[in-house]
């Protein structure tokens, strides 16, 4: 099996993508974030930008789901 020469992602371009999906959301829905409460587009995207706690778990969320994808989860359903 060949290896693949992989980049290494920065944070910023993690921020970054993160930040352009969630901008892709609907403008007029709220996101409920576990406890920790809910959020419009507009806030989480802000979280993100600054580095918040509920900015860092919607981080954790997407890179989640983009694994996910990766391996093909939700392909079996």
């Amino acid at each position: 099996m060949k290896k693949q020469n992989l980049k290494k992602v920065s944070d910023q371009e993690i921020r970054d993508l993160v930040v352009q999906r969630l901008r892709s959301l609907s403008g007029n829905r709220k996101i409920s974030i576990g406890e920790s409460g809910e959020y419009t587009k507009d806030e989480l995207v802000q979280g993100v930008k600054d580095g918040s706690k509920v900015g860092d778990k919607i981080i954790a969320i997407q890179i989640n789901y983009l694994k996910s994808l990766k391996n093909g989860v939700f392909l079996n359903e």
